[in-house]
């Protein structure tokens, strides 16, 4: 299959942004997602990336666009349904918080960040019991992924 040019600059914007993320310079990954999805505008992993950057600034709404436009893209795109949650849940906004999450663990009911994060939200609603199940199930997971390494 073919690339096109734009499509193939696009794509060495989101590493070059996510580089600069790894090493913790947001503002520039910001600026980086914003060039590859100004190349094209359909890559879902620019849209996701980029709102974890703008979480990370603290700019909660801004990071709720991005995460809602990879979501339209790609409405079965847990890591983007996660990343909508936790920055819901920095927002103190629990409830949609956890039906990001659920919805997340829906599309892969194996997701073990997508379980801790749901834990967290039940506790901040109150729901003390559900809490310590899902953070169960987290660790059961993540001590059944360990072994399979």
């Amino acid at each position: 299959m073919l690339v096109s040019e734009g499509a193939a600059e696009a794509r060495r914007w989101l590493e070059k942004g996510n580089s600069h993320f790894n090493s913790g310079r947001y503002e520039q990954a910001l600026e980086a997602y914003d060039r590859a999805l100004e190349r094209d505008p359909t890559i879902v992993d620019a849209w996701n990336n980029r709102g974890i950057a703008l979480s990370y600034m603290g700019r909660y709404e801004d990071a709720l666009k991005s995460y809602d436009e990879a979501l339209r893209l790609d409405p079965n795109h847990a890591f983007a349904w996660n990343n909508k949650g936790m920055a819901l849940g920095s927002m103190r906004r629990y409830q949609e918080a956890l039906a990001c999450f659920d919805r997340a663990l829906e599309i892969d009911a194996y997701f073990i960040g997508a379980w801790y994060n749901k834990s967290h939200a039940m506790a901040a609603l109150g729901r003390a019991r559900e809490a310590r199940a899902a953070m169960i199930t987290a660790k059961t997971l993540e001590s059944a992924a360990k072994r399979c390494r």
